[in-house]
Protein backbone atom coordinates (compact mmCIF):
# COMPACT_ATOMS: atom_id res chain seq x y z
CA UNK A 1 0.00 0.00 0.00
CA UNK A 2 1.14 3.55 -0.76
CA UNK A 3 0.93 6.18 1.90
CA UNK A 4 -0.05 9.65 1.40
CA UNK A 5 1.58 11.74 4.49
CA UNK A 6 -0.76 14.78 5.40
CA UNK A 7 1.11 16.29 8.32
CA UNK A 8 4.71 15.87 9.98
CA UNK A 9 6.12 16.95 13.30
CA UNK A 10 8.95 19.48 12.70
CA UNK A 11 12.58 17.87 12.70
CA UNK A 12 13.72 19.54 15.74
CA UNK A 13 10.34 18.66 17.62
CA UNK A 14 11.14 16.84 20.87
CA UNK A 15 7.66 16.70 22.58
CA UNK A 16 5.34 13.26 22.66
CA UNK A 17 4.29 13.38 19.02
CA UNK A 18 0.67 13.67 17.60
CA UNK A 19 -2.06 12.82 19.71
CA UNK A 20 -4.16 9.65 17.70
CA UNK A 21 -7.71 10.88 20.03
CA UNK A 22 -7.17 14.52 18.87
CA UNK A 23 -6.45 13.41 15.51
CA UNK A 24 -9.38 11.09 15.52
CA UNK A 25 -11.60 13.55 16.42
CA UNK A 26 -10.96 15.98 14.00
CA UNK A 27 -11.64 13.66 11.26
CA UNK A 28 -14.53 12.43 12.88
CA UNK A 29 -15.70 16.63 13.32
CA UNK A 30 -14.94 16.30 9.28
CA UNK A 31 -18.30 13.68 9.40
CA UNK A 32 -16.38 10.74 8.65
CA UNK A 33 -17.02 7.57 10.21
CA UNK A 34 -13.84 5.43 10.88
CA UNK A 35 -13.66 1.67 12.11
CA UNK A 36 -10.11 0.46 13.57
CA UNK A 37 -8.24 -1.85 11.53
CA UNK A 38 -8.11 -4.94 13.11
CA UNK A 39 -4.90 -6.12 14.76
CA UNK A 40 -3.36 -2.98 14.31
CA UNK A 41 -2.80 -0.05 17.10
CA UNK A 42 -2.52 3.16 14.62
CA UNK A 43 -4.66 2.62 11.53
CA UNK A 44 -8.57 2.83 11.01
CA UNK A 45 -10.49 2.28 7.96
CA UNK A 46 -12.47 5.82 6.37
CA UNK A 47 -15.78 3.91 5.90
CA UNK A 48 -18.30 6.50 4.86
CA UNK A 49 -19.25 10.66 5.64
CA UNK A 50 -21.85 12.24 6.73
CA UNK A 51 -22.60 15.37 4.65
CA UNK A 52 -25.43 17.61 5.01
CA UNK A 53 -26.71 14.98 7.26
CA UNK A 54 -26.63 12.23 4.84
CA UNK A 55 -24.21 8.91 4.96
CA UNK A 56 -22.28 8.57 1.58
CA UNK A 57 -20.71 5.19 1.60
CA UNK A 58 -16.58 4.98 0.44
CA UNK A 59 -17.05 1.82 -0.93
CA UNK A 60 -19.03 -1.52 -1.09
CA UNK A 61 -17.13 -4.77 -0.11
CA UNK A 62 -13.66 -4.21 1.16
CA UNK A 63 -12.05 -1.16 1.91
CA UNK A 64 -10.01 1.51 0.29
CA UNK A 65 -8.71 4.41 2.64
CA UNK A 66 -6.69 3.97 5.66
CA UNK A 67 -5.91 7.05 8.37
CA UNK A 68 -2.30 5.57 9.59
CA UNK A 69 -1.46 8.19 12.88
CA UNK A 70 2.10 7.19 13.56
CA UNK A 71 4.40 9.50 16.31
CA UNK A 72 5.69 11.83 13.77
CA UNK A 73 3.34 12.13 11.05
CA UNK A 74 -0.11 11.20 10.13
CA UNK A 75 -1.42 10.19 6.83
CA UNK A 76 -3.66 8.34 4.48
CA UNK A 77 -2.75 4.44 3.60
CA UNK A 78 -4.09 3.41 -0.02
CA UNK A 79 -3.95 1.12 -2.93
CA UNK A 80 -3.87 4.31 -5.49
CA UNK A 81 -1.18 6.60 -5.54
CA UNK A 82 -2.82 9.33 -6.95
CA UNK A 83 -5.76 8.66 -5.11
CA UNK A 84 -3.98 8.70 -1.49
CA UNK A 85 -2.62 11.73 -2.37
CA UNK A 86 -5.77 13.41 -3.34
CA UNK A 87 -7.33 12.48 -0.59
CA UNK A 88 -4.58 13.26 1.79
CA UNK A 89 -4.44 16.93 0.34
CA UNK A 90 -8.15 17.57 0.76
CA UNK A 91 -8.09 16.70 4.55
CA UNK A 92 -4.74 18.88 4.32
CA UNK A 93 -7.00 21.48 3.38
CA UNK A 94 -9.32 21.11 5.94
CA UNK A 95 -7.10 21.40 8.74
CA UNK A 96 -5.76 24.62 6.55
CA UNK A 97 -9.27 26.33 6.74
CA UNK A 98 -9.54 25.17 9.95
CA UNK A 99 -6.79 26.95 11.30
CA UNK A 100 -7.38 30.24 9.58
CA UNK A 101 -11.05 29.94 11.29
CA UNK A 102 -9.84 29.60 14.52
CA UNK A 103 -7.31 32.77 13.51
CA UNK A 104 -9.98 35.22 12.39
Amino acid sequence: MKYSMILKSPEDYTGPGYDQTKILNFVKQLGWELLPVQGSYNKWWFTSQFVEGKRYQLMNGSRYYKLVINGSDFGIECIGDYNGWSFAGEIRSEIKRMRNKEAA
